[in-house]
């Protein structure tokens, strides 16, 4: 890898900003945080979901990114299944155009792209083979709140309620806010950490420094 630059920026920003998230949504889960409303708890069942949709925006916002760089670190592949002459060089710019105007735009089910992110990222250098099951499965779910959060349709309540039955066998259908609530911020927690544990898998992969020059053994 030529220049890790940009890959350690990619990766702080996303590890930073979920970090924040984490921090500030445990600091709302904790008595301490007093809210002069009668109704507290669905004021923070309500903050904990908008920090989840902020961090699905962030996990997008970094996965694009280093889909982009991925690419351009090594772009044959990339040039192979595009039929563009490996002659022709790549800059970020062109890179996005050609991947978005694809009909693969919605970047955060990594698990079912792995078969495309094969046909254009080097398999040397492409690190979502190294995610784990749980990693993927834990992105899913977390996007299935998010969907019902962002739609609330009776088909997103619908599979929403399917998962809390099959992963937590639950009778009775919750909302969000008060699902993340429980457990102290628990699974509020695991989720986002989620996004931390794929950006030290992919830099590990990579031998992307974690910001402080210092290599992932």
């Amino acid at each position: 890898m030529k220049s890790k630059k940009e890959f350690i920026m990619n990766h702080k920003k996303i590890e930073a900003n979920i970090e924040e998230l984490i921090i500030n949504g445990l600091e709302v889960v904790s008595d301490n945080f007093q809210i002069k409303n009668q109704n507290h708890k669905k004021l923070k069942e309500l903050l904990l979901e908008s920090f989840l949709l902020r961090s699905c925006a962030y996990w997008e916002n970094f996965l694009e990114k280093e889909i982009i760089l991925l690419v351009k670190l090594n772009p044959d592949t990339f040039k192979n299944y595009f039929n563009i002459q490996q002659n022709i060089s790549l800059n970020e710019n062109i890179i996005r155009a050609i991947i978005i105007g694809d009909k693969y735009r919605d970047w955060h089910d990594i698990q079912s792209l792995k078969s495309y992110f094969k046909k254009i990222i080097n398999p040397n250098s492409n690190p979502f083979t190294e995610l784990t099951n749980e990693q993927y499965s834990t992105v899913n779910f977390t996007y299935t709140l998010r969907n019902y959060l962002s739609h609330y349709s009776d088909y997103s309540r619908k599979i929403l309620f399917s998962t809390y039955k099959k992963n937590y066998r639950y009778k009775k259908f919750i909302e969000p806010g008060s699902f993340l609530l429980k457990n102290k911020g628990k699974y509020f927690e695991t989720l986002l950490h989620n996004f931390i544990l794929i950006s030290v898998t992919i830099r590990k992969k990579l031998g992307v420094p974690d910001g402080n020059n210092k290599i992932i053994k």
